[in-house]
């Protein structure tokens, strides 16, 4: 029996409203009602004129503002209207109703004009009501403040007519919030000619992306949300935007092409997957079966393109679509395309793409341009000598995990070093943050792998023959692999390859996830008392065979990569194991994005984990995984007597003990980030290197 998180009081229900007219017109707006002209109901009201709302001030007679008087009582009247509302007002983008009961009013008074403005038909379609003059700017205008007992009297009174509504600064009468909130501007990146607004970009106004933060500290600590907003803000590229609104469009296309080919289909079967962000990635990857190549028919189990249906395609294009997002940098998300993903060997796909991509080199025109890359750009560096490949492994994640070598061929610029590289050939799974050190002159020849569900082998074969014809071009290829080439990297088909084509290739090793993973998570592979070997295995064989799992030893610490989308067959296949099966209450843990800031570590029992991954935010790939007794050996005091305890009939009890007083009530821990020790060395590296 899975357990489940106990609410705790105190967060809001973060909900972003998004009108349904604005998707219908024949559906009438919901309307929101701000009493008081305030400057702050001047930035609500731009917020939600933004969002589709029709927005209502209630406040005095705004054709005073604009009359020449010199009443007191029209002064006053006039100073109290915030500019931008009656710009607003004199442009129809908002109305007005009266309003002007007395910052002391009694609830009296609030029920009399309730009544009137019903009777009215005033407040038809109002759904939300702020009351913004409860917060007032200048001594000035303090007289103007609404009072407290005032407030609660408007409460009372709007909750009568259930009402939804906030007093500004007084969120103990409120029933929803402000939240501090950014929208991104539609920003392409530079070298992108793909831009369809590029020739509509004004520095004074520029088009805004579908792109929104926002967030709250529940009234805890407001000016300190203003400085998050802005440092997150700040920490994301200027293109985010644009890239989201990309990614929405060629979903779009992706859908509308499925329709076309298949109009019968069942109505929403074509949708491929969900497009709530609520449930966007719930649950872990699953496995998809890899199109077909001869080396893979083997087991009887890969299907050829020409089995495909529609539905499958569609699904596997969805997943690569989810993928791009996950693994993608996102400057270049900006300016994917349908276009960029579509090759011939798609079932979706009758015809060459409108706009292929341009070929690495000069490709004979009787062979086919390469459609297994989402970034094929001419190289300008050329040379007559004979070129050379090089494989690299970039480690597991962090840019400070690199080995000096690795450094040296991402980072160089100078095409006389011997460290400088012309072609870039990438896996997805190598981040942002590694690719990022490479110049921005040089991204022009940066190559990363189209490799969609069940695509794999064909994007692996175009990648290598890539980087054969580079290597005849005489150029310096780097094929670069998360982690190490030839720990579960293919490193070793590569160097046939090459060879058999005339090159030598030359193996950089790189710090394997295998091993950084579990370290900077808290989990010694090896420990005297606990753990005395490590196996290393992988969750889906050759073609997407099983694969099988060496039996259960105490003393043996078990790591699986590319298993997590197995996870439930995985751990049958253990606990199940024909001649020494693990105990379904034998630690393990899920280390996703190891080394990298967002790095999260789920924690529990082989009979559990699968459970209760269900209860948590959705999978962080990539991920691996550790089963064995070093998963708790370093948590809280620790225990380094697992090997020591005696083997007698207590002692499986005795297990079971020690696993639930680690594992607590919930039955699992949860580890986010990578902890402040080790963020504050990262910082220290990090704001050495800026003073350099």
């Amino acid at each position: 029996m899975p357990s489940y998180p106990t609410p705790q009081a105190g967060a809001s229900l973060l909900l972003s409203f998004s009108p349904a007219s604005s998707h219908d017109p024949t559906d009438p707006p919901p309307t929101l009602l701000l009493l008081g002209p305030t400057r702050i109901s001047a930035l609500r009201a731009f917020s939600a004129l933004e969002a589709g709302y029709k927005v209502v001030i209630g406040g005095p007679s705004p054709t005073l503002a604009s009359a020449a008087s010199s009443s007191a009582a029209e002064t006053t009247t006039t100073s109290s209207w915030d500019s931008e509302l009656l710009h607003r007002l004199q442009t129809s983008q908002l109305s007005h109703i009266p309003f002007s009961l007395s910052p002391s009013a009694s609830q009296a008074d609030w029920s009399t004009w309730f009544t009137s403005a019903e009777s009215s038909n005033l407040l038809h379609g109002v759904t939300l009501i702020g009351l913004s003059d409860t917060l007032v700017s200048g001594s000035n205008n303090l007289a103007l403040r609404r009072t407290l007992e005032s407030a609660k009297a408007f409460r009372a009174e709007a909750k009568k007519r259930r009402f939804v509504v906030n007093v500004a600064d007084r969120p103990e009468l409120s029933d929803f919030s402000w939240m501090v909130s950014h929208r991104f501007d539609l920003v392409y990146p530079t070298s992108s000619s793909a831009s369809p607004a590029s020739s509509t970009q004004h520095a004074d106004t520029p088009p805004k992306s579908p792109l929104q933060l926002a967030l709250t500290t529940n009234s805890s600590a407001c000016r300190l949300a203003t400085r998050l907003r802005r440092e997150i803000v700040a920490s994301l590229p200027k293109s985010v935007g644009a890239a989201v609104l990309a990614v929405s469009e060629l979903r779009k296309e992706l859908k509308e092409e499925a329709a076309r080919e298949k109009e019968e289909q069942e109505e929403g079967a074509v949708l491929g997957e969900g497009d709530s962000e609520e449930t966007e990635g719930v649950g872990l990857n699953r496995p998809v079966e890899q199109l077909s190549r001869e080396k893979s028919r083997f087991n009887g189990k890969t299907p050829s393109t020409s089995d495909w249906t529609t539905s499958n395609a569609q699904l596997t294009r969805m997943r690569y679509v989810a993928q791009l997002s996950e693994y993608w940098p996102l400057d270049r998300l900006a300016t994917v395309s349908l276009a960029s993903i579509s090759a011939p060997s798609s079932p979706l796909s009758t015809s060459r793409p409108s706009s292929p991509l341009p070929s690495l080199s000069a490709t004979p025109a009787s062979e086919e341009p390469s459609h297994h890359s989402l970034s094929i750009a001419p190289i300008s560096h050329t040379s007559q000598t004979r070129g050379r490949i090089l494989l690299l492994g970039t480690g597991p994640g962090s840019p400070l995990l690199l080995t000096r070598l690795a450094y040296l061929l991402l980072t160089t610029s100078d095409p006389a070093s011997p460290f400088y590289i012309d072609l870039f050939l990438t896996d997805k799974l190598v981040p942002s943050p590694i690719l990022d050190l490479i110049p921005p002159s040089r991204r022009s020849g940066v190559v990363i792998a189209r490799k969609y569900p069940g695509n794999a082998e064909a994007a692996q074969d175009e990648l290598m023959r890539l980087a054969v014809e580079g290597a005849r071009e005489g150029k310096t290829v780097l094929r670069m692999k998360q982690g190490d080439p030839f720990l579960y990297g293919r490193g070793g088909e590569e160097v046939l390859h090459f060879r058999k084509h005339g090159f030598e290739s030359v193996v950089i090793p790189g710090l394997s996830s295998c091993l950084a993973g579990p370290t900077i998570a808290g989990i010694p592979v090896t420990q005297r008392g606990v753990a005395e070997s490590l196996v290393v295995c992988t969750g889906v064989g050759r073609g997407g065979r099983d694969v099988q799992v060496a039996g259960y030893e105490r003393g043996k610490t078990l790591a699986v990569l590319m298993g997590v989308a197995r996870l439930r067959a995985l751990v049958h296949s253990l606990v199940h194991h024909p001649t020494a099966p693990y105990p379904p209450y034998l630690p393990i843990a899920l280390i996703e994005r190891a080394t990298s800031p967002d790095q999260r570590v789920v924690a529990s029992t082989l009979e559990r984990l699968a459970d209760v991954l269900e209860t948590l935010p959705p999978h962080r790939p990539p991920g691996m995984i550790v089963v064995g007794w070093a998963v708790m050996c370093l948590d809280g005091e620790g225990d380094m007597t697992i090997l020591d305890d005696p083997e007698d009939e207590q002692r499986e009890t005795r297990d079971q003990e020690r696993v639930e007083k680690w594992a607590g009530a919930m039955g699992y821990r949860v580890r986010e980030g990578l902890g402040e020790t080790w963020r504050s060395v990262v910082e220290g590296v990090l704001d050495e290197a800026e003073h350099r």
